[in-house]
C-alpha cells in the first residue's frame, strides 16, 4: 500500500517520529519513497490505520504523480462525486492552485466522475513541492478532537494539564495498541490515560492525592473509558499495588512549583531508576519532564528525547525510552 502523509508543522520531527512508532505498533515494514520535512510518501506491507496520530494533518492513497495522471484507473470514479484541493509544501514559487485544482478536476469529469464542491464522496489531493507533485485521494484528515478534549473543557481539571496532543503523542511514542497494559504513575488529572483509554489500551494509574484520584475517576467516566484501575498510593510502590509488567509506562514527571529542583529531578531520576522493574523488557517509557539532562540508567535505552513548547518561556522535554 502507497500512502501520502502530510504532518503538523508544529514540531516537525515530534510528528515524524510519532508517525513512524504508529506504524512500527501497527508491525508494518515501511519504505520511504519520498521524504520531504512534512510529505512523506511510503509503501507499506499492509494497511496502516492512521486515526490515533496526533501531528498527522492528513493522509491520501496514493494515486499517481502528476506527471503520469493518466495512468491512474479512473474507473472507482465513475458517476462519483469529488472535488479536488492543493496542498503546498514548501514552495519556493508560489504556483495558481486554483487552476491546477480547475484542471484536474476537468481530467476526472472528462472520465466520468462528477464534481461537488461542497459534499463530495471522494477529496482528490493534489501536493505539490519544488521537485515533485503527487495525487492522491483523502483517507484521513485530522479532526478537532483534541480541542474538545482540553483540560479545561472536562469535569475535573488544573490548570498544568498536558495539552491532550501532546499525551496523545507520548503514548503513541511508547508504540501500544490496543489491549496493551499502559501505566501512568503520576496520574494527575488523567489527561495521559484519557488517551491511552481512547486507542483501547488497558488501563492503571497512581497518584498520592486522593482528589487526583476521584477526578481522574471522574475524567476517565466522561468519555465512557473502562477497563481502567486507578488508586491512591505512592509511584515507587506499584510493584506491590498491581504486581505485574506493563508494557509501556507513559507520565508527566511531578515538577512541582513548591519543590526545589534538586529535590525535583531527584525524584525524577529515582523514578527512571526505578521503572524497569515494573515494565517489561522491550516496552517503551515515555515521560515529560522540566529538565532537558535527565540521567538514563543502565537498563533502559533512550531512544529520542524533543523539545515542546509549552507558553511563555517553559518548555518540556519529552524522552522515550526503551527498558532493555
Amino acid at each position: 500500500m502507497r500512502y501520502i502523509v502530510y504532518l503538523s508543522g508544529e514540531n516537525v520531527s515530534l510528528a515524524r517520529e510519532e508517525l513512524k512508532s504508529v506504524v512500527s505498533a501497527q508491525g508494518s515494514k515501511v519504505d520511504i519513497v519520498h521524504d520531504y520535512p512534512r510529505l512523506l510518501v511510503l509503501d507499506t506491507d499492509k494497511n496502516i490505520t492512521f486515526t490515533d496520530c496526533a501531528f498527522v494533518t492528513e493522509v491520501s492513497t496514493y494515486l499517481s504523480d502528476l506527471d503520469y495522471i493518466e495512468s491512474i484507473d479512473f474507473t472507482p470514479y465513475i458517476n462519483t462525486s469529488i472535488n479536488v484541493r492543493v496542498i503546498k509544501h514548501n514552495l519556493k514559487d508560489d504556483i495558481n492552485g486554483t487552476q491546477l485544482e480547475r484542471q484536474i478536476g476537468h481530467l476526472f469529469h472528462t472520465k466520468g466522475a462528477k464534481i461537488d464542491l461542497n459534499n463530495p464522496k471522494n477529496k482528490i489531493r493534489i501536493y505539490k513541492t519544488d521537485e515533485k507533485c503527487f495525487v492522491g485521494d483523502l483517507i484521513f484528515i485530522q479532526s478537532k478532537q483534541f480541542s474538545k478534549r482540553k483540560a479545561s473543557l472536562r469535569p475535573f481539571h488544573r490548570p498544568v494539564s498536558l495539552d491532550p496532543k501532546i499525551a496523545r503523542v507520548m503514548v503513541n511514542l511508547a508504540q501500544v495498541k490496543a489491549g496493551d497494559r499502559v501505566l501512568d504513575p503520576f496520574v494527575g488529572t488523567g489527561g495521559i490515560l484519557i488517551e491511552a483509554g481512547l486507542m483501547r489500551c488497558r488501563i492503571a494509574g497512581i497518584d498520592m492525592d486522593e482528589v487526583m484520584v476521584a477526578g481522574t475517576k471522574t475524567n476517565l467516566k466522561e468519555y465512557s473509558i473502562q477497563n481502567s484501575k486507578i488508586i491512591k498510593g505512592d509511584a515507587f510502590d506499584t510493584r506491590n499495588i498491581f504486581g505485574e509488567h506493563f508494557d509501556a509506562v507513559v507520565t508527566d514527571l511531578p515538577y512541582g512549583k513548591n519543590t526545589k529542583d534538586a529535590d525535583v529531578r531527584n525524584i525524577a531520576e529515582q523514578f527512571l531508576e526505578y521503572v524497569p522493574s515494573i515494565t517489561k523488557t522491550g516496552g517503551f517509557v515515555s515521560v515529560a519532564s522540566n529538565f532537558s539532562d535527565l540521567k538514563t540508567p543502565d537498563a533502559l535505552k533512550l531512544k529520542n528525547r524533543f523539545e515542546i513548547y509549552i507558553h511563555k518561556s517553559m518548555s518540556k522535554w519529552i524522552y522515550v525510552f526503551e527498558v532493555r
